[in-house]
């Protein structure tokens, strides 16, 4: 599986989790349309923004202006050449054509509206000429308010080039190959008082299956015992235990698969007879692409959709920030800039200091707990990546503690995580072991013959 198809998602999830954080407020005035850039009120002295045929236009100098672009008008051609950094447009106004030069190549786009002159004010599609420059751009109707943030200014000048050698490392050991994966999965979860669990749960699971470019099968296998210690004996009827007898003994030894397409967006999983009382497996299915789209709202997938395999961890960090819904002028900004100096502070090298062949990171998650990072050197290659974290969260009196590690590499993944309750002895360990090695054989990612799988909503 290619690596950014593994990570887009992660840095997606985190994002879109981080969307109600703290921000800066900011209010149209009333019936008229305010652009904020960056958290801060955009100032429009002599023209103002306006709507016009279902799209914001903007006085083009004022935004331009604001977002350090220089703005050229031939009055004889009319047209209208924008420059910021090594990217620059080109518009004749009354066309609807736009030249967009980049690294030395250009193209022609066509938009889906046309620039204008009002009162003397050339006016553009907002969204248009923002999004040019690697901005993310919404739209709050409550306040009638465009959002702007400009990626660039966020990530600043920090730099990806260890976790870029860490991904084409990865990337140059997967390419073209599948990958075949072997893993351990232990869960110990006990409590000396007996007050939470009467004896101690043991978990012991195992895993192998084959992951591509287009999806992955797994098979699993999950034994658990101490069951029995939460079933409060003498109070059930004879029926009642042989019921759960039953139960705990199909929950003694459980088995099932795992298959899901990667260009659908489809999950297939089996679920043991022994779970549904029927005569063979049931398969459920889950959309996971629907479910996505529930889950993140608005979210703008383009970008992403179009993330080369090749592509460095700041043009992710920069396509997952454009996809972001910027949907509330007061939250919006200030929730995509701190997940980004969180994501600096984690990733880029200015975070990391060399020991030797490692390079280590350590930041503090404010009222949780601690991270650290480190990379592990070989030649000139990044080839792991060791994360450490540590967190406490306390409530109603009660405090607990996690300790979560986790190793990174392309032929092998750990997790251990330890979890304590304070003032208790209650405490739980889940280890992960998974290694992958590369395989001729290719993934079943479509449904058994014969099969209909139940809709899980």
């Amino acid at each position: 599986m290619k690596v950014w198809k593994r990570l887009s998602g992660a840095l997606i999830a985190l994002l879109a989790l981080t969307m109600m954080m703290t921000g800066t407020a900011l209010a149209a005035e009333p019936g008229g349309i305010s652009v904020q850039l960056n958290g801060g009120p955009v100032a429009f002295t002599d023209a103002a923004p306006e709507l016009s045929g279902g799209r914001t236009f903007v006085p083009l100098r004022a935004v331009m202006e604001a977002m350090n672009a220089q703005v050229d008008y031939d009055g004889d051609t009319g047209t209208v050449a924008i420059t910021r950094g090594d990217v620059g447009l080109s518009m004749v106004l009354g066309q609807n054509t736009v030249s967009v030069t980049e690294d030395g190549q250009s193209r022609t786009v066509e938009m889906d509206v046309t620039p204008y002159v009002k009162d003397g004010r050339t006016y553009v599609p907002v969204r248009f000429v923002a999004e040019a420059w690697g901005c993310g751009v919404g739209w709050d109707a409550d306040t009638s308010t465009v959002i702007i943030v400009d990626v660039d200014t966020l990530l600043g000048d920090a730099t990806f080039d260890l976790m870029d050698s860490f991904a084409a490392y990865c990337a140059k050991q997967e390419k073209n190959q599948n990958m075949a994966m072997t893993g351990t999965l232990a869960l110990d979860a006990a409590d000396k008082s007996g007050q939470y669990l009467p004896k101690p749960i043991r978990a012991k699971g195992s895993i192998d299956g084959i992951t591509s470019d287009k999806g992955l099968q797994m098979n699993w296998r999950l034994e658990l015992s101490g069951l029995d210690g939460l079933v409060s004996g003498g109070t059930e009827s004879p029926m009642e235990q042989i019921l759960l007898q039953q139960l705990l003994s199909a929950l003694s030894d459980l088995k099932g698969e795992v298959r899901m397409d990667l260009e659908s967006g489809m999950l297939y999983q089996s679920v043991p007879a022994e779970l549904t009382g029927g005569s063979g497996d049931t398969w459920y299915s889950v959309d996971l692409a629907a479910y996505q789209a529930q889950l993140l709202g608005a979210l703008d997938m383009t970008q992403l959709t179009q993330l080369k395999e090749d592509a460095t961890i700041r043009e992710a960090l920069t396509a997952v920030i454009q996809a972001m819904p910027l949907n509330d002028s007061e939250y919006s900004y200030a929730g995509v800039a701190e997940v980004t100096e969180i994501y600096v502070d984690m990733l880029s090298d200015q975070a990391f200091t060399q020991k030797g062949n490692t390079y280590v990171a350590q930041m503090k998650l404010e009222d949780i707990g601690d991270m650290t990072v480190t990379l592990t050197k070989r030649g000139e290659d990044i080839v792991a990546a060791d994360i450490k974290m540590t967190c406490a969260v306390e409530e109603d009196g009660t405090k607990m503690t996690m300790t979560l590690t986790e190793h990174a590499a392309p032929d092998k993944v750990t997790v251990d995580m330890d979890m304590a309750m304070e003032d208790s002895d209650a405490s739980m360990k889940l280890t992960l072991d998974l290694s992958c090695v590369p395989t001729t054989k290719s993934p079943v990612t479509t449904l058994p013959a014969g099969v209909q799988a139940v809709p899980m909503n």
